[in-house]
């Protein structure tokens, strides 16, 4: 009686003939970038990670599959595939690189279109909007995760003999997007970065460093200079690279707000230069040089640069954060836009 008892117990985790447990069905959408039928269609789903074995397999009926992934937990994500059906031919347009994560909340939405049928008729619009299918769970990861996820969606469109078309190309752009935003992220970050630090080390170290026994003081700022001068030269010589690498990828309006930040931060650059003279000021004093003739007045200047010019540059620099971050983030959210009318891409980026 109890072993009739156990399983009946185990019956009731089970549900339809397979023995799938109900936590283990998962629901997907199906449907086309354009408007047609999907009904029929074969979509075989396989899980990763140790367990391995048979991808499950299920048609669609009224636009959804239903499979069973036994031991599958909710964000795993799983490999989609399709099968022909009945001498018709179908290609995987989204999840980018065939892949996305399971859930029991919702109904994840797979997009295929047919071949010799659509694939070939998706406009710019229809690319977009599988594009931004994507931002949810793309908007907020690195730059670097960013360019390879478009990378290896597109990887996977060409994998299926889709080498050309809108989809393609909205990719190919979406990546050399990214690729336009780091650069310019990564050099008025390291600008704004080695700025900063060059004011600190003269805030702390300047006052000091004309009278102190050693040349500890100078040595920090001199150093703090050193670092900050190379991010000031690749600006300063590179900026039209950079611009037409931003001009190139995201149109003339982001390149002009880009110049204005370039602008702004050599604007900025002017006052860590006194600062710069400052130092020589400094190490001409402790030498003895002539170009040092009153160590009173070298000290009240140094004193003016370590709190009046400081102060300056630090109020210049949080507004240039505010204003970059901003730039920044309005470029994240118009990734999964279409571009403005009117602007014109092409190119490459500075690498």
């Amino acid at each position: 009686m109890m072993a009739l008892v156990k399983i009946l117990a185990l019956l009731a985790g089970q549900s339809g003939p397979t023995g799938c447990a109900d936590q283990d069905h998962f629901t997907f959408r199906v449907e086309r970038a354009r408007p047609g039928a999907v009904e029929g269609l074969e979509v075989q789903v396989e899980a990763g990670g140790p367990r391995g074995g048979s991808p499950a397999v299920d048609t669609v009926k009224a636009g959804h599959v239903r499979v069973c992934i036994r031991g599958g937990a909710p964000g795993e994500l799983v490999e989609v595939r399709l099968a022909p059906t009945r001498g018709r031919v179908f290609q995987l347009l989204y999840p980018p690189g065939g892949r996305l994560p399971i859930t029991h909340q919702a109904s994840p939405t797979i997009v295929v279109c047919e071949v010799e049928k659509d694939c070939d008729l998706l406009t710019m619009e229809e690319a977009l909007r599988l594009v931004k299918r994507a931002k949810p769970t793309t908007v907020s990861l690195s730059a670097e995760d960013k360019e390879s996820l478009f990378r290896q969606w597109r990887d996977h469109l060409k994998n299926q003999g889709m080498e050309r078309g809108e989809l393609v190309d909205t990719l190919r752009r979406k990546e050399r997007q990214v690729a336009a935003a780091r650069a310019a992220s990564e050099l008025l970050s390291r600008f704004g970065t080695r700025a900063k630090e060059t004011v600190e080390r003269f805030r702390r170290y300047g006052p000091d460093a004309i009278d102190h026994p050693s040349a500890g003081p100078i040595t920090q700022i001199n150093d703090a200079i050193a670092s900050y001068n190379p991010v000031f030269n690749e600006m300063s010589e590179r900026t039209d690279s950079y611009r037409k690498a931003t001009a190139d990828a995201w149109g003339k309006k982001r390149s002009t707000e880009f110049q204005a930040l370039i602008d702004e931060a050599l604007a900025i650059h002017t006052r860590i230069y006194a600062l710069n003279e400052l130092g020589q000021l400094i190490t001409d004093c402790r030498h003895g040089f002539k170009t040092c003739p009153d160590r009173k007045a070298a000290r009240s200047r140094v004193l003016d640069g370590a709190g009046r010019i400081a102060t300056e540059v630090d109020g210049q620099l949080l507004s240039f954060g505010q204003r970059r971050k901003a730039f920044l983030e309005d470029l994240n959210e118009e990734l999964f836009e279409a571009p403005p009318k009117g602007d014109a891409f092409g190119g490459s980026i500075v690498q």
